[in-house]
């Protein structure tokens, strides 16, 4: 909750929300991720605290540790925010995360989509309620909800909000889309309705999508290893109708490469076509992913000439994820050594698997690695206890609980 009028709404919302009968057994506590970007952050996230503290509110502040200082700054934050918010939220033991997106977001996002050339799901702009971890939903409650509307909320009882002068940076493309909403009210409706007409395209692809994910793992089509890595059968993926095919695609390089979003459509159809079109080995590198097709196609994750993300021993937890890809849980008498979880790549060991998996060090010393790494790592290193989240992130925001319970038996 950074202190802007949205979120300012939203706190007085679950103030509101708490004192009745529905819900007045719910738990609200508020957040607020200083990202440490601007020299106010720490004032700005005190004033939240005094906020919470007047509502009888429990609030607690996450710190960025490490702020990006070059590169996609603003994406690097947002990323950022989500993790330290769903690390809240274990810490809590929540369930759901709540934020203030509002209608102008949603807008804004479709029209961004729109310029870049995205397909149905791209432009259906943020779903109001999306898996952000398993067992975890962010739900995003004010996505119908004019951005006008919760500042003349917060006008109304009188209430001071943090005014960030970003939102007034007209370099920014977001921010000029949002001048030109301000000032042409009459599209809203239209790109509303374009906004409903590609969500439901996309719904309908995506349960269409659980059906073909299920059957697969029924049949033994398709299985998802402990080492992070996805396997189909080529036969089986020859017999999916396009579309549904590209998104099994898409979803399954993102759901190996750690990130939040799926490569481009273009390089995506070139590698279906290129997959359906002949027999012949096929081995290609995208969005992340190393994809091997024999009769099986591979997905495995990249370990690229950066290599991948540690965890510093600042932001080590009982339980952390790695690379969007593992959940793990250090021992506790790890998390007082001054540990980090890094790639054992990093070490300059393993093959082109192993090298993506976590491993706990301590400066250049081996810790804890994960069961498969046992015999490579040699005598004297602990287990680290990891649980692979590539099942779990092919499915994520699929309609059908079926889809879940099959690919249960498809992991091994």
């Amino acid at each position: 909750m950074s202190g802007g009028p949205d979120s300012l709404t939203l706190l007085l919302a679950a103030n509101e929300a708490r004192k009745t009968a529905f819900l007045s057994d719910i738990q609200f506590d508020v957040v607020t991720v200083d990202h440490g970007l601007r020299p106010q952050s720490a004032v700005e996230a005190s004033f939240v605290a005094d906020m919470a503290r007047k509502l009888a509110l429990p609030h607690r502040a996450m710190r960025w540790v490490e702020p990006a200082q070059t590169g996609n700054i603003p994406a690097a934050a947002r990323h950022a925010r989500y993790g330290l918010l769903l690390d809240a939220a274990r810490q809590l033991g929540a369930t759901v995360i709540l934020t203030a997106h509002h209608q102008d977001d949603q807008l804004e996002t479709h029209l961004l989509a729109q310029a870049r050339g995205a397909g149905d799901t791209g432009l259906a702009g943020m779903r109001r309620i999306r898996d952000i971890a398993p067992g975890v939903a962010l739900v995003r409650p004010f996505l119908d909800v004019p951005g006008g509307r919760l500042k003349a909320t917060v006008a109304a009882q009188g209430l001071p909000a943090v005014d960030d002068p970003s939102n007034a940076d007209a370099t920014s493309h977001r921010i000029r889309l949002r001048l030109h909403l301000a000032a042409e009210g009459a599209r809203r409706p239209r790109l509303q309705a374009d906004i409903a007409f590609h969500a439901a395209r996309r719904d309908a692809e995506e349960a269409r999508l659980a059906v073909v994910i299920a059957g697969m793992a029924a049949t033994g089509e398709f299985t998802a290893d402990t080492d992070g890595t996805l396997a189909f059968d080529r036969a089986a993926l020859a017999a999916i109708e396009g579309p549904t095919a590209f998104l099994l695609m898409q979803r399954a390089i993102a759901a190996v490469a750690g990130g939040d979003y799926a490569p481009g459509g273009r390089s995506v159809t070139r590698l279906v076509e290129a997959l359906l079109g002949g027999r012949g080995r096929i081995a290609a590198s995208l969005g992340g992913a190393l994809i091997d097709a024999q009769s099986r196609v591979t997905f495995a994750r990249e370990f690229g000439r950066s290599g991948i993300a540690g965890i510093a021993p600042a932001n080590l937890a009982s339980q952390v994820v790695f690379d969007g890809r593992f959940d793990v849980r250090p021992a506790r008498d790890h998390l007082d050594r001054d540990a980090q979880i890094v790639a054992f790549g990093s070490l300059g060991r393993g093959n082109p698997i192993e090298r993506t998996l976590p491993v706990l060090t301590v400066g250049t010393t081996l810790i804890a690695v994960p069961a498969a790494l046992t015999r490579k790592a040699g005598a004297g290193v602990a287990r680290l206890e990891t649980a692979p989240l590539i099942t779990w992130r092919l499915m994520r925001n699929l309609p059908d609980s079926r889809c879940e319970a099959a690919t249960a038996r498809g992991v091994r």
